[in-house]
């Protein structure tokens, strides 16, 4: 099931093609998609959890309506850790 495509705050996550090894989280405040499955288990999330079969640049174009979507591989956003991100206009 997919939220409405005029998200438009808050966080939300997402599990590509039913791996959880792809558990990602979207802020749409900050315009920043972050693979959090290297330190964030899917049990702990609290909010309901969107499944999408594809990419996450997929998702954000074609689900949620972003533009300017660009995946960044293996970037240091916290200390000790290397995440893939994608950023897009939120």
């Amino acid at each position: 099931m997919v939220k409405s495509k005029n998200r438009q705050h808050g966080l939300e996550y997402i599990v590509l093609n039913n791996n959880e090894d792809e558990l990602w989280e979207i802020d749409y405040d900050t315009g920043i998609a972050t693979n959090v499955s290297g330190y964030m288990k899917l049990e702990s999330v609290r909010t309901q959890v969107t499944k999408y079969s594809g990419a996450i640049e997929d998702f954000l174009v074609r689900e949620r309506s972003r533009t300017n979507v660009h995946h960044h591989e293996d970037m240091t956003i916290r200390a000790k850790f290397h995440e893939r991100i994608c950023t897009f206009d939120s």
